[in-house]
C-alpha cells in the first residue's frame, strides 16, 4: 500500500513548490521577516550574541523582542552556506519540509492500521493554507516554533504506549525549546494530556494530572537551569515579557475586537473546508470508520493555541501557524476513510497508474525547475527593492543615511539597506550623514548642506553633502 501513495506525495510536494515558488528566491520579503534575517546574519558574523541580538547601527542595536534559539539556528544556516539572501529562504522553507515530516510521523502514530500509509492527506489539507505558503517564503519565527511544538505532540502521544516518562520529557523539552524561539504562545501542548483524557480515555484522571505535571516540569526545568548559568538571559527574557506579553495585554492594540483570531482561522480553513465538502458529497463512505475521538482532540488541542490569544487585542494570523498541522490532522482523519476506499484497489502494475506515477515525477520535476528559475527575480517591493540596489552602488558599506522622519517607520527600508550593504538609516535633525534620503520630490531646509545625486530612483531622492 505504501508504494501506491508515492505519487501522492510528489503531487503534495509539487503543489506547494508552485505555490510558494513567486517568492521563495525571489527578492523582497515581509518586513518581520526580513528584519529576522539580517539579525541572524548579524549573529552568524559575529556582529551581536545569543543573549545580546543586534539589528543595525541606529535600529534595535539590542533586540530583545522575542527570544533568542530561532536567530541563532538561523544563524548557523548562513555559517554553513554563506550570506545570500537564498540562507533565508533556504532556512524558512526547510522548516516547513522538517514540520511536514513530523506530520507524517504523528499521523501514523494514532491513525488506524489500514489509514497509516494516507499521511499524505494532511499534508495537503495543511498546505491548501494561505498563511503556511506564505510563511514558508517569509522567514517567520513561527516557523521555526511549530517544528518545536509539533515534535513535543509527537513525543506526547508516544508516551501513551511507551518509554512515558521519558517521552514527556522530550516533549518538554520540546516545548522549552519552543518557548525560546517565539515565546509562551509555544505553551498550548501543555493542555495535550486533558484532551486525551477527556476524548480518547486512554489515562485515567490521575495519570492525566502525573503527565501533566511532568509536561510541565519538564518544560520550566530547563528553564530555570537557563535564567540561573546564564545570569544575561534573565535581562534578555524580561524585556521579552515585559515588551511582548505584558505591552500586548496592556498597551498594544491591532485588531478591532477580540474575535479577530476565530475569524480569521475560519477563513484560514476554509480551502480544508470544501476538501472536506468534496469528498464527502462525491466519495461513498467506508464501513470502516475513523476514530471521532481523535478528531475532537486534536480539534480541541488547536484551539488551545487560539483562544488564548483573544486576552491580547495585539493579534494576527501568523500567532496561530503552529496549531495548522493539528487542524490539518483532525479533518483529515474524518475523510481518510473514504480516500481509503478511492485507492484500495488501485494495481501498481496496471498502465494507467504507471502513467499517473510518471506524471508525478515530472511535475516534481517542473515545480523545482519553476522555483528555481525565481532567483534573483524581484518579488514584492519592487520599486523600492530597485532604489535600493541603485543606491547602495554609490553609498559604501557600513554607513548611516540620513532620513525623513516619515520614513524612519518603514521597518522594511531598515531590513533591505542593511540586509544588502550593511547600511543604517538615521532620522537626525537636522541632517547630519553624508548621504541623505528623502520621499521622492520631497526637498526640505535641511537638505540645504546637500547637493542631489543624479540618479535614477522610483520613490527616492538621494542627496550627498557638498
Amino acid at each position: 500500500m505504501k508504494s501506491k501513495q508515492l505519487p501522492f506525495y510528489f503531487i503534495t510536494i509539487s503543489i506547494f513548490l508552485l505555490i510558494v515558488s513567486p517568492t521563495l528566491l525571489s527578492d523582497g520579503m515581509f518586513s518581520d521577516g526580513l528584519l529576522y534575517a539580517l539579525i541572524s546574519n548579524n549573529l552568524a558574523n559575529g556582529i551581536g550574541d545569543f543573549w545580546n541580538l543586534h539589528a543595525t547601527s541606529t535600529f534595535y542595536t539590542h533586540f530583545n523582542e522575542h527570544p533568542p534559539l530561532a536567530f541563532w539556528i538561523q544563524s548557523l544556516f548562513f555559517k554553513l552556506f554563506g550570506n545570500s539572501i537564498l540562507v533565508e529562504r533556504l532556512y524558512s522553507v526547510s522548516t516547513f519540509f522538517i514540520t511536514g515530516i513530523i506530520i507524517i510521523k504523528i499521523w501514523q502514530s494514532i491513525a488506524q492500521p489500514f489509514l497509516k500509509s494516507l499521511a499524505w492527506i494532511p499534508l495537503i489539507f495543511w498546505i491548501s493554507i494561505p498563511l503556511i505558503t506564505w510563511s514558508a517564503s517569509n522567514n517567520m519565527l513561527e516557523n521555526t516554533m511549530m517544528i518545536f511544538v509539533s515534535l513535543s505532540i509527537l513525543f506526547a502521544l508516544r508516551s501513551l504506549d511507551y518509554n512515558r516518562i521519558l517521552n514527556i520529557s522530550f516533549a518538554g523539552l520540546m516545548l522549552f525549546l519552543g518557548l525560546l524561539s517565539k515565546g509562551i504562545v509555544a505553551l498550548f501542548p501543555l493542555s495535550i494530556f486533558l484532551w486525551i483524557y477527556i476524548f480518547t480515555h486512554k489515562l485515567n484522571f490521575k495519570r492525566f494530572v502525573i503527565n501533566t505535571l511532568i509536561l510541565l516540569a519538564t518544560t520550566l526545568l530547563p528553564l530555570m537551569i537557563i535564567l540561573f548559568v546564564f545570569p544575561q538571559s534573565n535581562d534578555s527574557l524580561y524585556t521579552y515579557f515585559r515588551n511582548q506579553v505584558i505591552g500586548s495585554i496592556n498597551n498594544i492594540q491591532t485588531v478591532d475586537n477580540r474575535f479577530y483570531i476565530i475569524i480569521r482561522l475560519l477563513k484560514e480553513l476554509i480551502p480544508i473546508f470544501i476538501l472536506v465538502i468534496i469528498v464527502f458529497v462525491s466519495v461513498r463512505k467506508n464501513h470502516k470508520e475513523t476514530n471521532r475521538n481523535i478528531f475532537y482532540m486534536f480539534l480541541f488541542l488547536g484551539l488551545s493555541g487560539v483562544i488564548p490569544i483573544m486576552v491580547s487585542l495585539k493579534q494576527s494570523g501568523y500567532y496561530i501557524l503552529a496549531t495548522f498541522p493539528l487542524f490539518s490532522i483532525a479533518f483529515a482523519l474524518l475523510i481518510a476513510p473514504n480516500i481509503y476506499l478511492l485507492i484500495k484497489n488501485l494495481n501498481i502494475k496496471s498502465r494507467s497508474y504507471k502513467i499517473f506515477k510518471s506524471f508525478s515525477i515530472l511535475f516534481l520535476i517542473a515545480s523545482i525547475i519553476v522555483v528555481l528559475m525565481q532567483i534573483n527575480k524581484v518579488g514584492r517591493d519592487k520599486n523600492k527593492l530597485e532604489d535600493i540596489y541603485t543606491i547602495t552602488k554609490i553609498v559604501p558599506r557600513n554607513s548611516i543615511i540620513s532620513i525623513q522622519k516619515s520614513l524612519w517607520t518603514d521597518w522594511s527600508l531598515h531590513g533591505y539597506f542593511y540586509r544588502s550593504s550593511n547600511i543604517s538609516i538615521d532620522e537626525d535633525k537636522p541632517f547630519t550623514h553624508q548621504f541623505a534620503l528623502v520621499s521622492k520630490g520631497n526637498y526640505n531646509k535641511d537638505l540645504s548642506s546637500y547637493r542631489k545625486v543624479p540618479i535614477e530612483l522610483n520613490l527616492y531622492d538621494l542627496y550627498k553633502k557638498e
